[in-house]
């Protein structure tokens, strides 16, 4: 997987969307569960534009308590996990997701430093596996 946006477990509970605000592809993806549907706009505010039917396994362990990156739509731009930018520090690149070891390196604001984060890479692509 390319170096692409990682959402952890932060932003459970959170879901700030300051990570949306600066995607410049709107990778980042809502969960509606009275729809069924994970959604993204193309601009911030301008409406719901992109839709896809999330894996029933994947969606349903967190369902709508954070947000989800299309792994496949991100373009690794950085944007979004650029400090200062998610207030829990929970966006990781792929490459950076933190396994919980010494020798992880963790976001100054990510209040679960010391878990292991990888978990979240194969979840984010699952969610939008069907």
């Amino acid at each position: 997987m390319p170096d692409v946006a990682i959402i952890t477990e932060a932003c459970i509970g959170t879901k700030d969307r300051a990570c949306v605000d600066v995607c410049p592809v709107q990778c980042i993806y809502e969960y509606d569960p009275r729809e069924g549907l994970l959604f993204s706009e193309d601009q911030p505010d301008a409406g719901v534009v992109n839709t896809h039917q999330p894996s029933p396994e994947a969606i349903g362990i967190f369902a709508d308590t954070l947000l989800y990156v299309n792994v496949d739509e991100c373009t690794a731009c950085t944007a979004c996990y650029e400090p200062g930018i998610c207030p829990v520090g929970a966006i990781y690149s792929a490459d950076a997701v933190p396994d919980g070891s010494d020798a992880a390196n963790y976001n100054d604001d990510d209040p679960y430093a010391g878990h292991d984060h990888t978990f979240f890479v194969e979840h984010s692509r699952a969610v939008f596996a069907t």
